[in-house]
């Protein structure tokens, strides 16, 4: 077994065990959908019907249903301060040629159920007569469906569902680098604080310790994202949001290049953050020279609409080809199935040519910066390194 497996098993080892990696992994997700609950209780519960009671004022004459009726306003006021009722809408003699309705409650804006209630009412009135069908198309009058055309006139039907997928992608994409890179950096500088580096270099090269590093931190990453994945299985597949995601496919191919892009963006980034530890002389300096990184790499959410909207635009490109930007913007761009096979492939060639640059690069600076102690070195000196 090679050196540097046995530094990345340590590393996996310790890191999965800490505390910080168990509130990450398990008590973030936990709270986001705790969180996410409170917020669809609260929202299920401020517009269910049943806690409405609506009543109206009919000067027209010809109106009835299942509301409360009044005749006149002053009675209905009443009711409502006594919260006997918690709305009334006022039908004037000349609704028909104008449609003009007033409606009053307690509070200082009426729910847009109330609206919806208070439509229908009237077009069972307005429509008296005709067949239930009828009514039912004038309430709902279209369902539509997308569908595109592509360079040989072929239709494919839209579909949202690839476009949840890449969002998705990029919110854990992100979430894992920020996370991890606490991990990476904070090996890294601890050890070079404490000098354990010193002993461990007496023993491995420098690039095995820093190799084992970025796959044992990198598997702890990994692990992270794949256990938020199963839990986010298990809360998708429940009664509810079941519901909710009813219609939604899920694409298998999209699913395996976004694990794909996700495993080799992720080592560009830990590669990267590796060397960033090496060079920082304090954990929040790092941070600081990480953060640059991250913001970079968050680029493509910022301009997220436009990569949708015109997958194939010159800044759609860049960022597809650019390391740092190409996982998050080709899924993004695959997504909308204006992508060509060529153009994935050479996205994949560049990150991994680009995790085996990096790499060397980071060697390079890991062994000339590591045992530099107080002292960040310039920019002067890392190109020097670099050559």
């Amino acid at each position: 077994m090679t050196k540097w497996i046995t530094i990345a098993k340590h590393e996996f080892a310790y890191n999965v065990r800490r505390k910080e990696f168990l509130f990450m992994t398990f008590g973030l997700p936990l709270f986001i959908f705790a969180l996410f609950g409170l917020m669809i209780f609260l929202s299920a519960s401020s517009i269910s019907p049943q806690d409405f009671t609506i009543g109206y004022v009919d000067k027209a004459g010809t109106f009835e249903g299942n509301f409360t009726r009044y005749a006149g306003e002053d009675i209905a006021k009443n009711d409502l301060l006594e919260g006997k009722i918690t709305h009334f809408f006022v039908i004037p003699a000349d609704y028909r040629s104008t449609g003009n309705i007033e409606i009053f409650s307690k509070k200082s804006r009426t729910q847009g159920s109330i609206e919806g209630e208070i439509k229908a009412f009237l077009l069972d009135n307005l429509m008296k007569g005709d067949n239930k069908e009828l009514v039912e198309r004038v309430k709902n009058p279209i369902k539509s469906e997308y569908f595109t055309l592509n360079e040989n006139g072929e239709s494919g039907k839209d579909d949202i569902s690839g476009i949840i997928i890449s969002l998705a992608f990029a919110a854990f994409f992100m979430l894992s680098i920020f996370t991890s890179s606490n991990f990476l950096l904070q090996s890294v500088i601890e050890e070079k604080e404490n000098r354990v580096m010193e002993i461990l270099l007496s023993s491995v090269s420098h690039r095995d310790l820093l190799t084992g590093k970025i796959f044992g931190l990198g598997a702890v990453g990994l692990t992270q994202v794949f256990i938020w994945q199963v839990m986010g299985i298990a809360v998708l597949s429940s009664g509810p949001v079941a519901l909710l995601l009813k219609g939604v496919s899920i694409s298998i191919p999209l699913l395996i290049f976004a694990s794909g892009y996700f495993i080799l963006g992720y080592l560009v980034f830990a590669c990267i953050l590796a060397g960033v530890g090496a060079i920082a002389t304090t954990s929040r300096e790092g941070q600081q020279i990480a953060g640059i990184f991250t913001m970079i790499g968050a680029a493509p959410l910022m301009i997220s609409q436009l990569i949708l909207s015109k997958p194939d635009s010159a800044i759609s490109m860049i960022f597809s080809y650019f390391p740092l930007t190409s996982p998050i913007t080709m899924i993004m761009r695959i997504s909308t199935g204006n992508v060509q096979y060529y153009e994935v492939v050479l996205s994949l060639i560049i990150l991994t040519v680009s995790i085996l640059v990096i790499i060397e690069l980071s060697v390079k600076i890991f062994r000339a910066s590591l045992l530099m102690y107080g002292k960040k070195p310039t920019i002067s000196e890392l190109i020097k390194y670099v050559r």
